[in-house]
């Protein structure tokens, strides 16, 4: 288990962010290097937000002020955001590649158009699947309340509501929710 030294950045890389598993507060991700990494669901947001690839490094720094509660950040180093910055502009030379080379018919050349501009796709490495808005609102306030009773954590009702609304509102952010299903 990798252990969290108050404003000491850990350099890691995960084996796949996408097959976490969550063990009461905590979100448990796999590292490239085989160790176990155990995040709070704040700082879990915070990496599912980055959406780190299969062995993109990322740094973790736990800040801490004096008496104030911990704060996350967490970040892709350097060398990962050139190597993204990279491929994302190779993507996207592709995708213009594509376009300039239209075909130029010879019903098209006198008109002055070449048809529609081709579409290009978002830059996604991946697609995830969505959950329907209602289903995701009950899932999140049955497990914050399940998990802050079980802790033994007395909360005020309006911070366990500010709470939903934050896993929710990270959710929708991240593309994650979908419609409303009736």
């Amino acid at each position: 288990m990798i252990q969290f030294e108050a404003n000491k950045p850990q350099i890691l890389s995960l084996k796949d962010s996408s097959e976490a598993c969550i063990e009461g507060f905590y979100v448990l991700y796999e590292t490239s290097d085989g160790r176990t990494l155990a995040l709070p669901r704040p700082a879990a947001i915070k990496l599912n937000m980055l959406d780190p690839g299969p062995g993109e490094e990322i740094s973790i720094t736990k800040y801490r002020k004096s008496n104030e509660p911990a704060e996350w950040v967490v970040a892709l180093t350097p060398r990962s955001e050139q190597i993204r910055a990279e491929q994302e502009s190779a993507e996207e030379s592709l995708a213009m590649k594509s376009i300039c080379q239209m075909p130029k018919s010879p019903q098209s050349l006198g008109t002055g158009t070449y048809g529609p501009v081709p579409q290009v796709a978002p830059g996604s490495r991946k697609q995830r699947e969505t959950i329907p808005w209602n289903v995701a609102f009950a899932e999140v306030v049955r497990f914050v309340t399940k998990a802050l009773n079980e802790s033994g954590e007395q909360w005020s009702e309006q911070s366990r509501q500010d709470l939903c609304s934050t896993v929710l509102i990270a959710a929708a952010k991240a593309g994650l929710l979908g419609v409303w299903e009736r």
